[in-house]
């Protein structure tokens, strides 16, 4: 078999086990325990981390935002967030995922997460693209001559023709805004442990955990009767 050929399956393997993205930063938690002892608590540090999620999850609301409500079959969207990078999905996640693995402040736990989520994407990247050929042929070819994979160029940015949808965001969004609550808030409860011995939550992760625990329970309602569909 081709190398190509076996980096295909490979790419078909991580695009329909699409969780496994989520495994390096479970092990933030369960490899860097003991790390937790040590590490300095900064507000600013934890701020600055959160800045780097907010800034993937703006890269995600702004791709989705312009999705068509009904995607129409053989549509190749090269417009919008699609001018600037071919991939803005996969670059959203990344920085999502990047702001939550600093908050371990291990350069080795750090290294390895990026690596990890680099070659897993580009081996998705790699089977899509392959796929999008067999569809699209010149229109995907001319499309990649102009927009660069994984890093944005606003160069010939062509604006949507789409009306931006913030219900489209939510609609998608939500469980992925939720895990980030999650992800913050339980790496808290793990510093908070190894200061005390025992297991707290503050007020304001309390609060915030709760907010959006009900927001994220209206959107399962509201998906469930269709609203946001």
């Amino acid at each position: 078999m081709l190398l190509k050929d076996v980096l295909l399956d490979i790419g078909e393997f991580c695009y329909e086990n699409k969780s496994l993205q989520y495994l390096p930063y479970i092990l933030v938690i369960l490899v860097e325990l003991e790390r937790f002892k040590n590490v300095n608590e900064s507000i600013p540090f934890e701020v600055f981390c959160f800045l780097v999620v907010l800034f993937g999850v703006f890269i995600r609301s702004y791709t989705i935002g312009f999705f068509p409500r009904k995607v129409i079959p053989n549509t190749l969207i090269t417009n919008g967030m699609y001018s600037v990078v071919r991939n803005p999905l996969y670059l959203g996640n990344f920085f999502i995922f990047f702001g939550i693995t600093l908050l371990s402040q291990s350069c080795e736990i750090i290294i390895a997460n990026s690596l990890f989520m680099i070659i897993f994407y580009l081996l998705i990247i790699l089977k899509e693209e392959n796929d999008m050929v067999l569809e699209f042929k010149n229109d995907y070819l001319n499309w990649v001559d102009r927009v660069n994979c994984i890093i944005p160029s606003f160069k010939n940015y062509v604006k949507s023709d789409v009306r931006f949808s913030f219900k489209n965001v939510i609609s998608h969004e939500h469980d992925i805004w939720f895990l980030i609550v999650v992800c913050f808030v339980g790496l808290e409860i793990i510093r908070g442990y190894f200061e005390v011995n025992k297991f707290f939550l503050v007020s304001i992760w309390a609060i915030l955990l709760s907010a959006a625990f009900v927001f994220w329970i209206v959107c399962k309602i509201l998906k469930f009767t269709k609203y946001l569909n």
